[in-house]
């Protein structure tokens, strides 16, 4: 079943001068166990203590300060880039995506992961995203699958554009009083697209943020 939040599509970065290739809005598909949003504007300050920094060749680093429990995993099927950088930036944006569901465990749209790879409409797009499930009372379980990255680096190397695949046929949502698990078959709803803008920190050569989100539900280019 689709246990993401379909939040408003984020627009993409002013800064971020690439020719991108948006997947367009995400919407409603008619699934009782989404839970609607609309964003509001915050703006993050905290600093990263710790900043997954791969260097070309090596797998993908997921930052430990977003272990997950038990009954919920976040499988990254992200292949290590050649270049040094682009990995950087595809551990920043797995970073990003674990850091929303480490949040909604938590219960809690302020922690530091969410600051730490986010900023701007990313970040709204990621604390609405833990809000909605904190309103509901409704948690996580099962895994969440990640796969088909590309990325693009504009020639600075400081911008980049990440785009991915996700299949949710094994993620549901958890209602944090009870603990009932709302499970449904696997469908085409369970596959989203995402287009994900990053910019380097100017402060930390290997610090990047999220700026924008992109996504599209519904994917079925995504069908493995």
């Amino acid at each position: 079943m689709r246990a993401r939040t379909a939040v408003t599509t984020a627009a993409l970065a002013a800064t971020a001068a690439l020719v991108l290739t948006a997947c367009g809005g995400g919407g409603g598909s008619g699934d009782s166990d989404k839970i609607a949003s609309s964003p509001t504007a915050t703006t993050p300050s905290a600093a990263p203590t710790t900043a997954a920094t791969p260097t070309g060749g090596a797998p993908l680093r997921i930052d430990p300060s977003l272990a997950l429990p038990a009954d919920l995993k976040v499988s990254f099927d992200f292949p290590a880039p050649a270049d040094r950088t682009e990995s950087v930036a595809l551990s920043a944006s797995a970073n990003f995506m674990q850091s929303m569901m480490f949040a909604v465990v938590k219960q809690n749209a302020s922690t530091s992961g969410l600051h730490t790879y986010g900023s701007g409409k990313a970040y709204t797009y990621a604390q609405q995203y833990v809000q909605n499930h904190i309103a509901a009372k409704k948690s996580l379980t099962g895994t969440d699958l990640f796969y088909r990255p590309v990325v693009k680096l504009q020639s600075n190397k400081s911008v980049a554009e990440v785009t991915f695949c996700e299949n949710q046929s094994h993620l549901y949502s958890k209602e944090i009083r009870t603990g009932k698990v709302h499970t449904t078959a696997p469908s085409d709803e369970d596959y989203t697209s995402y287009d994900i803008v990053l910019t380097k920190a100017p402060t930390q050569a290997e610090w990047w943020q999220a700026q924008s989100v992109d996504y599209k539900e519904r994917a079925l280019e995504c069908k493995q």
